[in-house]
Order: structure tokens, then C-alpha cells, then sequence
């Protein structure tokens, strides 16, 4: 598969991160506050990866 020429915007996965958060914040069960919580911080690290990319160019 051939890779994409330009990477998602940067806000995009900050937008997906706080969401993510939220839904951590919202769920009752531990279970799911962790799947949630992990996803949010995947995200959050995946846009600093990105944000330390375009800085680097």
C-alpha cells in the first residue's frame, strides 16, 4: 500500500485525543475508562510525533 504524500493535520489528532478523554471521563466501569484512557494517550503521543515531525522539516 503506498503511503500517503502528506500526513493527517495536526488538530485532527488533537481533536481525536480530547474526545477520547472525555469518553474516558464519562464511562462507569473501570474496564472501559482504561481502554478509553489508553486510546486518548496513544493519540496524544501520536500528535506529538507529528507536531515534532513538521517542526524538524
Amino acid at each position: 500500500m503506498a503511503r500517503s504524500p502528506k500526513p493527517a493535520p495536526l488538530w485532527l489528532w488533537i481533536v481525536a485525543a480530547a474526545c477520547f478523554a472525555i469518553a474516558a471521563l464519562l464511562q462507569r466501569d473501570i474496564a472501559s475508562q482504561a481502554l478509553f484512557g489508553a486510546a486518548a494517550a496513544a493519540l496524544a503521543v501520536t500528535a506529538v510525533l507529528q507536531w515534532r515531525r513538521t517542526r524538524a522539516r
